[in-house]
């Protein structure tokens, strides 16, 4: 009895014992647990990066560039429509109604300054013509009756009354003849002679006021026109105007002088160039856009009004006091836009950004990067995808 009882109690001390080593182990593998989880909760994160291997991003054509004054100008894309140059476009018509009489151009053809298009009979010309030389030949003996009363005068053989109403009656024709001068000259018909009134009697002359081509013939002869009809359109197609709809956020960036590069598609794979020459001092109330032009030549005549166009304007990367970055380099990830800043070759730095105005090639950095910090503007969407594996 006294030996089981000493068994009984060896063993109830291994199992204390073994208790307590057990427990020790467990309090101190909780000590250390709690210790590692306070450690990576107080470190501070640094900034997330993607990498690739050198070779994968030539594969798959990512491309940096440095931001700032020194980067690539960007390509501002801008539709438009040609037109004519209408410092050099004239619209021929009639001051009063008639009737053609000649035609003597068709559309397309080249023309002179003076050139004679065609010719009108107008009935009120005609009278016009008719007052005018009646009152040139009052005018002219109203001026010999005046003479003569002014001689007679020095002989005594006439009264100063006499004279008076002569010299009256000469100023007053004479006001007269001016005033059927300036109606002719109003009616754009030159002065009569006696000698040609007859056979061109209300005849008025369309001429060209420039040289150019005959655009448009809206008149066959016989017809009747009215002052408010357009008979013959000229212009000079050797220089067009391009008229581009530039939104206003995207005005700052557009300077007169500045070469614009053309695209049109009715000549694929040409690029025409022109100037900026004008942009419109108002805002368009329902496109919020402004016209630009563009003085665009045209020497063998190969562009056509009316056609459309897409315009690539080049624009400094630090235009309007902000950087100007590729389209495709500003990525959506989550709730933010990042770009990708490269930190050393395969390593890039995802970079929260605040954006300005953004098209589908352009968009204005306002804040997130500074100039000189090298971006991905090729692949960035490849990155993103690496980003979002994340």
């Amino acid at each position: 009895m006294r030996s089981r009882n000493k068994w009984t109690v060896l063993f109830a001390s291994v199992t204390c014992a073994a208790g307590l080593v057990v427990g020790a182990a467990g309090c101190g593998k909780s000590a250390a647990s709690e210790k590692t989880q306070t450690t990576a909760a107080t470190t501070p994160q640094g900034p997330r990066t993607v990498k690739l291997e050198i070779e994968s991003l030539k594969r798959l054509g990512v491309r940096v560039e440095a931001l700032g004054a020194n980067a690539p100008s960007r390509t501002l894309r801008v539709p438009g429509t040609l037109d004519y140059n209408f410092d050099h476009y004239a619209e021929i018509g009639v001051p009063l109604e008639g009737r053609v009489a000649t035609v003597n151009v068709r559309a397309g053809d080249a023309v002179k300054k003076g050139k004679v298009l065609g010719t009108v009979v107008i009935p009120s010309i005609a009278s016009a013509q008719a007052e005018f030389l009646s009152a040139q030949a009052n005018a002219t003996a109203a001026a010999k009756n005046r003479q003569r009363e002014a001689e007679l005068l020095q002989r005594q053989l006439t009264t100063a009354r006499e004279a008076e109403v002569a010299r009256s009656e000469a100023d007053q024709a004479q006001a007269n003849l001016a005033a059927a001068e300036a109606r002719l000259r109003a009616l754009r018909v030159g002065v009569p002679q006696n000698e040609n009134v007859v056979a061109g009697a209300g005849t008025l002359s369309l001429t060209s006021p420039i040289d150019g081509v005959v655009v448009a013939r809206k008149v066959n002869l016989g017809a009747f026109i009215q002052p408010a009809d357009k008979a013959f359109v000229v212009a000079d197609l050797r220089e067009l105007w391009a008229t581009l709809d530039v939104h206003e956020s995207d005005v700052s960036y557009l300077k007169i002088g500045a070469e614009v590069e053309l695209s049109i598609d009715a000549h694929p794979g040409q690029v025409f160039k022109g100037k900026i020459t004008l942009l419109d001092p108002q805002v368009g109330g329902a496109t919020r856009s402004v016209r630009a032009r563009v003085s665009v030549p045209n020497p063998d005549g190969q562009l056509k009004p009316g056609l459309f166009l897409r315009a690539q304007i080049q624009i400094p990367a630090d235009a309007a006091g902000h950087m100007m970055i590729a389209g495709g380099a500003v990525q959506p990830l989550g709730e933010e836009d990042v770009v990708f800043v490269e930190r050393e070759p395969g390593t890039f730095e995802i970079r929260p950004v605040k954006v300005g105005r953004r098209t589908v090639d352009l968009v204005e950095i306002l804040e997130g990067v500074n100039s000189g910090e090298r971006v991905a503007v090729d692949g960035a969407f490849l990155l993103r995808g690496e980003a979002s594996k994340q």
